[in-house]
């Protein structure tokens, strides 16, 4: 269990809080969960915990040049790296292609990004294995059209069409979606084995896991977990690789922000916390309307009062939560909002403002490591003539 008060007499607030702890006994439970698959992990759901989740997953799934650079100085090795995403930079694509033959794996999202790998690896003789990103409809990957177009076309021996990728969104709490998703990519695989003579050996496929933020939702995840490994069954003699992000690292973080103003009015009471939407974002929260995982520290048992929880930021948007009904509160008082591993610290509007970024510290049973300090945004928005 993590010491709050611990926490927030050494950091202050506001800070993030990621449990390594928790970390690992959640990649363990989703390996046992999908053990016949490979888990990637998507990088942009949290950068701070790239070296704790090595060990527990087969790949990293990258999406741009500055989480390369992250990973790259966190020595993860690059047979472990997916280079993904909607816009590859020729530089730095040629940079990896040129210094580096161990690169795992490239996805193609567009018929240009195929032309690109395909020149660059002639022109350095390098062999490299490759992805194709089937689109949902969206602006990511290609549609059935290029697919089977850069199938037909590729006589590059250099390049070695894997499979196919496949991620549609997050947070899909539906079965029978993720069921309707499986049985699309089993028909798009027949099909091109069939008229292309062409195998597919692998799916890499984001099912979207879901995580469940607020207190009035109902989710039984064993059940859950286990009809999608039932389904993923449907995929027969091909790799299953599986991309996920939000649903491992979410439940290893925490939020304290400390109460620095309490006031109220004809709309009813009012506490100003030291941080905001600025640093907290829940998927799913509607106008402040849902209540959150929290607990407050110091622990009382006053009278309970409704407040409206609202940040540091000059904007009526900044709400975290509306009408909790909670022990009345003093000036630094402190809120921990859970579940907030994924995204969070890198999804706020951080600059708006011009107000600090807050410390990240990672949480083990024997420590506490300070790996981001304060970080003053007012360097970043100040015009240098």
């Amino acid at each position: 269990m993590i010491n709050y008060e611990k926490i927030k007499e050494k950091f202050k607030t506001p800070t993030f809080v990621y449990d390594v702890d928790i970390l690992k006994e959640r990649t363990s439970y989703l390996k046992s969960k999908f053990n016949n698959y490979n888990l990637v992990y998507a990088v942009k759901a949290n950068t701070f915990v790239i070296k704790e989740i090595d060990s527990g997953v087969e790949r990293f799934e990258i999406c741009s040049e500055g989480e390369y650079d992250i990973c790259n100085k966190l020595n993860i090795n690059h047979n472990k790296m997916v280079i993904s995403g909607v816009n590859k930079d020729e530089s730095f694509i040629e940079k990896l292609i040129k210094e580096h033959s161990d690169v795992l794996k490239y996805t193609i999202e567009s018929y240009e990004q195929y032309d690109l790998l395909n020149k660059l690896s002639l022109k350095y003789k390098r062999n490299i294995n490759v992805l194709i990103r089937l689109t949902s409809g969206n602006q990511f990957g290609v549609n059935e059209e290029i697919l089977k177009k850069i199938i037909k076309e590729n006589t590059n021996k250099f390049i070695t069409i894997d499979g196919i990728e496949y991620f549609s969104g997050t947070q899909k709490h539906s079965l029978k979606r993720l069921e309707k998703e499986i049985d699309y990519l089993n028909e798009i695989v027949n099909d091109i084995e069939i008229n292309y003579n062409f195998i597919i050996n692998e799916i890499e496929y984001g099912p979207g896991l879901p995580v469940f933020y607020f207190q009035d939702d109902e989710f039984n995840e064993d059940e859950f977990l286990n009809e999608l490994d039932n389904l993923l069954k449907k995929i027969s003699n091909k790799k299953i690789s599986l991309e996920i992000g939000r649903s491992l690292v979410a439940s290893c973080g925490s939020y304290l922000t400390s109460v620095v103003d309490l006031k109220e009015n004809k709309n009813g009471k009012f506490a100003i916390l030291d941080g905001g939407i600025n640093h907290l974002v829940y998927y799913g929260q509607t106008m402040a309307m849902k209540i959150p995982f929290y607990e407050i520290i110091p622990k009382k048992d006053e009278i309970k009062e409704i407040y409206n929880l609202c940040g540091s930021l000059c904007t009526i948007n900044d709400i975290l939560v509306k009408n909790i009904e909670v022990p009345k509160l003093k000036k630094n008082d402190t809120f921990i909002f859970k579940n907030v591993g994924a995204y969070s610290s890198t999804e706020g509007i951080a600059l708006f403002l011009s107000r600090d970024l807050p410390k990240i510290v990672l949480h083990s049973e024997n420590s506490d490591i300070l790996v981001r300090d304060v970080i003053k945004t007012s360097t970043i928005n100040y015009p240098e003539y």
